[in-house]
């Protein structure tokens, strides 16, 4: 059996080459952005006044504002985008059966959620008309565009601070991913470290050069505790559970040649009915693993890279790249360490809106 490796640190400096300059690459057939190589946003509604039946009706508009404008809509990000609403006026039409008509201020905000700073902002007048005052409120939503030009400024102001963010607080950001892995906290520190954008030059290669280190401990950690774990089962017998446990161990884990070995012993003292299914369930592991080593090996599709010196620029491109090594390879990691290691999902960002953010 050949083990298989990679580095992934020159697979990532591979995948900036050609990524870099689609920061916010577009599919042309969809219209879709490539969400890892985007400025994150999240759309949060933190104003009580909302209906609560308008409030999905907000978040979905929110999102996607932010995706027609370049930045990926995600659930955990510390940036965020976030609306307060004003009636403006309030009627009941003289239609029957009546129905309610209202005039509102949408106050769109865009700015760092946990320290509570906004970055940008505008405000959108619009009007509605329901059955009910949250159908109204909903029919207000729906007829804001999200292409109005004063929400697409507020999107790239916002963009080029949540950027500004990042390259000056670079040093801050690789130090709690050392942490948190230091902690065994890999997949928070990845993540952390994966959040930053590809325009942020510097940092974003500093932090692909921590990943690597950051990804190598956390493979051989599950490779270590995985093995253990088919080792602990074969002492019982447990052929089947064995099976299992050392399909978990990744193939280029420092454990993997014992993991190997451990196969191998376990092979030869199987009767003919356990060697059947033990062999069965080998072919599946090795056909994972030759699909996965495919999808690593695939290059991201992508539009070449600006000459040395010249700036990635914040919009939409041309083409959408594949999903990058990184993320496969590290998904490929998290379902094994969640079969051998679960652990609860990192709490979300508590957000907070502070000075005038609403009112």
């Amino acid at each position: 059996m050949k083990k298989f490796q990679i580095s992934l640190y020159s697979v990532l400096c591979i995948l900036y080459a050609v990524c870099s300059a689609p920061l916010f690459a577009q599919n042309d057939e969809a219209g879709r952005l490539d969400d890892e190589q985007r400025v994150a946003l999240t759309a949060v509604v933190l104003d009580d006044e909302i209906p609560a039946g308008a409030t999905k009706q907000l978040v979905n508009k929110m999102n996607q504002l932010a995706a027609k404008n370049g930045c990926a809509a995600t659930s955990n990000s510390r940036f965020i985008i976030t609306c307060s609403a004003d009636v403006l006026t309030k009627d009941i039409t003289a239609s029957a059966p009546p129905m309610h008509a209202y005039t509102v201020a949408l106050n769109f905000y865009v700015g760092d959620g946990v320290e509570g700073r906004l970055f940008s902002s505008c405000t959108i007048e619009t009007k509605g008309v329901g059955q009910t005052p949250d159908k109204a409120y909903i029919n207000a939503l729906k007829n804001v565009r999200i292409n109005d030009p004063g929400l697409k400024a507020m999107i790239i102001k916002g963009k080029e601070e949540i950027v500004a963010y990042y390259n000056t607080n670079c040093d801050i950001i690789i130090a709690e991913a050392k942490s948190q892995a230091a902690r065994n906290e890999f997949s928070a520190a990845i993540d952390n470290l994966t959040a930053i954008p590809p325009v942020c030059e510097v940092c974003y290669r500093r932090a692909l050069a921590e990943s690597e280190v950051i990804y190598a401990a956390w493979r051989d950690h599950i490779c270590d505790m995985a093995l253990a774990k088919a080792q602990n089962a074969w002492a019982t017998r447990d052929s089947k559970a064995a099976a299992e446990a050392l399909c978990l161990v990744p193939t280029d884990g420092a454990c993997y040649d014992e993991a190997v070995a451990l196969r191998n012993q376990i092979a030869s003292r199987l009767d003919s009915n356990d060697k059947r299914d033990w062999d069965y369930k080998m072919q599946q592991y090795e056909d994972r693993r030759a699909v996965r080593a495919q999808m690593n090996n695939q290059p991201s599709v992508g539009s070449a890279a600006p000459a040395k010196g010249t700036p990635a620029k914040i919009g939409p491109a041309q083409a959408a790249p594949a999903k990058s090594p990184i993320v496969r390879k590290v998904e490929e990691i998290k379902e094994a360490a969640a079969a051998v290691d679960p652990q609860p999902e990192p709490a979300k960002p508590t957000y907070q809106v502070k000075g005038k953010w609403f009112k």
